[in-house]
């Protein structure tokens, strides 16, 4: 998290993969970057840690537990309002769910950020979400139907070469001082 002598005013929340996922991307490093730059002197930068799943934990409950983990562990590591919510593979999926968790805790969401991710199904989404503007970052290894649907949906996806964390902070912290 950022120490600074700022009153922070907004939050960028660097979500951990969904227990039993890999990892999309390296949020340490990403962090780095972010927090190298003075443009985001008064911005938080979160990663919230993830517990362990329990063995017997099916994929659904996994999912349950990942969406109220960063719930809590936003709340308790004060985000502050608005925050960017950054996602990749297979949590990208779970945006929506995200998104109105931090709605309920009366924390305004100002964009999603999802990496190489599954799009969330459309069922799923309700007629409320996106509530803020969805950017998908799609690097070579990306699902070529994923990046197909974030287009369609009219999300603005960046084309990047890569997913080096010096790349992908920039791409976050241009999107963050929009």
């Amino acid at each position: 998290m950022r120490h600074s002598g700022r009153v922070p005013s907004a939050s960028i929340a660097l979500c951990p993969p969904i227990p039993g996922s890999a990892a999309t991307y390296d949020t340490e490093g990403i962090a780095a970057v972010l927090l190298a730059d003075a443009r985001l002197a008064a911005v938080r930068v979160l990663s919230p840690a993830m517990p362990d799943p329990e063995s017997s934990d099916d994929e659904r409950t996994r999912r349950a537990h990942w969406v109220a983990y960063l719930a809590v562990g936003l709340a308790t590591s004060g985000a502050v309002a608005p925050v960017l919510l950054v996602t990749g593979g297979a949590s990208g999926a779970l945006s929506p769910a995200l998104g109105f968790s931090q709605k309920a805790a009366r924390r305004a969401v100002s964009g999603y950020v999802l990496i190489d991710a599954a799009v969330p199904p459309a069922e799923s989404r309700g007629g409320d979400w996106p509530d803020a503007p969805v950017h998908y970052l799609a690097s070579p290894a990306a699902e070529p139907l994923e990046v197909n649907l974030a287009r369609l949906r009219g999300w603005t996806v960046h084309d990047l070469e890569s997913i080096d964390p010096r790349v992908l902070g920039d791409v976050i912290l241009r999107i963050a001082i929009i």
